[in-house]
């Protein structure tokens, strides 16, 4: 059995990874966006579930909605 272990990154690798800001990633794992795991007082995240394509434009999508809501 071969089984490969992935190791979990930190908001500000995740935030490198998908481009946006750590403000916007909190966002994303509060609305159930961004998958994330909580290590005690720790939030980890898995680089194979921030690849995901539905994750792409999170940035611009964060930024439309605010667009929306202030005017």
């Amino acid at each position: 059995m071969n089984q490969t272990v992935e190791h979990l990154v930190d908001p500000a690798v995740a935030c490198q990874m998908l481009g946006i800001d750590q403000a916007d990633l909190l966002r994303g794992v509060n609305d159930g966006v961004v998958p994330a795991y909580r290590i005690g007082e720790a939030v980890r995240f898995r680089p194979s579930e921030l690849r995901h394509p539905a994750l792409t434009g999170l940035a611009e999508h964060y930024r439309h909605h605010d667009e929306h809501f202030a005017a």
